[in-house]
């Protein structure tokens, strides 16, 4: 956290003020902040930051040439009715406590604002009355800060670490919503081209996946029949239920629900036919949507007794991608090891950002077992000695190798859990081939992880905003 002692910043980016304050303002007018009054996404942000940290005062602001203005503040009329502060929505940078935050891009936390020298004679201090201040940078997906979120008290208060962290969330998760929306606006305004097709193979006979859609839709009726007059007896409608009668029901309802996901997988695979060999692309915050994605998956890890891990490297977050797409790859592997997987396990997901594209990795540790998954996982038979050359490629794994290319699993299963991971490898391969990139199995034996590769989508405005 920085103490505002005089203003000699820390910042060592081989920048002069000057030059990073006309950064600054090439940025605003290329995201349209300095066009807007006021934006719903950090009205939301202020909201939430003011009512999880109990401050009166809360403003989400950028800072322009000459002054730092607000883009949505609450608690205004707190100091004083009809104030200018309240009325005018900024302040100039002389007077400014955010102006340090975004200097230094680092937080800044001031429990008595009349003991620093720095800010006790700012009007904030004196004519409006604030005693405390705590500020986040408000920071871009290229890098720049470009404002602050700020909650302010009219009492000294000293602000826990918790007020800080979460702060710096609902800064960084704002200002990423408003990206995205900006971007996706200004993609429909400067062109109304088409989905981008990537020339596919078919993965298979279009027949045969005829043929699978009818097949599973055929069961899925007498499958649904079934859950639903077990549900009936669970909730012993015509009579209570011996332990052993709800043991059972509740295995009928487990493995009804595990078909209904197999049927549902078989579905996805057979629907990719040719008119599905396009992207909707849009910008789509990576983190975000792996988070959403595990999210459906914690109810499933929590009754195996796993859990979900998301690790982001820094970088950009933003990234024009197909997201529906993106999400059924990584439901569809995670689930596969979480269904193969033992109790006690940590499926982890990586996002690492890359000079040609994005990369996601996705493997599973254990305490007592180690990192990565059981070759076993991918084969019944669990002999990698018996693939060799063309058949182990062919199958996804080089025998001895340390990187594969996924194809279609050739190999029969005899355990339900591996013929699900099979579909939802299949149905994975191909939606990355879609977005051109690819799915790996890297490692070498006894753990191995999945990767996939997506190359970078360009668009001329998103390139502009990045750099």
């Amino acid at each position: 956290m920085v103490c505002p002692e005089s203003r000699l910043y820390c910042r060592l980016d081989g920048m002069t003020a000057i030059a990073r304050t006309q950064q600054r303002q090439l940025v605003l007018t290329e995201l349209g902040l300095l066009e807007a009054e006021t934006v719903p996404v950090f009205e939301e942000a202020v909201q939430t930051a003011a009512n999880f940290v109990d401050a009166p005062i809360c403003w989400l602001s950028v800072m322009e040439t000459e002054r730092e203005r607000m883009k949505a503040a609450i608690g205004l009329s707190r100091l004083g009715l009809m104030n200018p502060l309240s009325i005018g929505r900024e302040i100039s940078l002389e007077e400014s406590f955010g102006v340090y935050v975004t200097d230094s891009s680092q937080g800044l936390v001031v429990p008595e604002t009349l003991h620093h020298p720095a800010l006790s004679h700012s009007p904030l201090s004196q004519q409006y009355g604030i005693r405390a201040y705590l500020g986040v940078p408000l920071i871009t997906s290229g890098g720049q800060c470009i404002g602050v979120l700020s909650v302010m008290d009219l009492r000294p208060r000293d602000f826990a670490q918790k007020d800080v962290e979460f702060l710096t969330l609902i800064a960084r998760l704002s200002m990423s919503e408003y990206e995205r929306i900006h971007c996706t606006q200004k993609s429909a305004a400067l062109s109304a081209s088409p989905a981008i097709p990537f020339p596919q193979h078919s993965p298979t006979s279009p027949l045969k996946f005829e043929l699978l859609a009818q097949l599973t839709q055929e069961l899925r009726t007498p499958l649904t029949s079934v859950m639903g007059m077990a549900s009936v007896l669970t909730r012993e409608i015509y009579g209570p239920l011996t332990g052993k009668q709800r043991e059972y029901l509740d295995i009928i309802h487990h493995s009804g629900q595990y078909l209904l996901s197999l049927v549902k997988e078989i579905l996805e695979l057979s629907e990719l036919d040719d008119r599905n060999h396009q992207l909707n692309l849009s910008s789509v915050d990576i983190e975000m949507l792996c988070q959403q994605a595990i999210s459906t998956l914690e109810q499933a890890a929590n009754r195996r007794e796993q859990q979900i891990r998301l690790s982001v490297e820094p970088g950009n977050r933003i990234w024009m991608l197909d997201k529906e797409k993106i999400r059924q790859m990584l439901y569809h592997l995670m689930f596969s090891i979480i269904q193969s997987s033992n109790a006690g396990s940590i499926v982890r997901l990586h996002v690492s950002n890359k000079s040609n594209g994005l990369k996601l990795t996705i493997w599973v540790s254990h305490p007592c077992l180690g990192e990565g998954l059981p070759f076993s996982d991918f084969y019944s038979n669990g002999d990698s000695s018996s693939l060799q050359g063309s058949d182990a490629v062919e199958a996804g794994m080089f025998a001895n190798g340390k990187t594969a290319v996924m194809n279609a699993p050739t190999k029969a299963t005899r355990d339900d859990n591996n013929t699900s991971a099979n579909l939802g490898l299949l149905l994975s391969r191909q939606l990355a081939e879609i977005h051109g990139g690819q799915l790996l199995i890297q490692g070498s034996s006894p753990g191995h992880r999945y990767v996939i590769t997506l190359p970078r989508q360009t668009m001329p405005h998103l390139d502009a905003m990045n750099n």
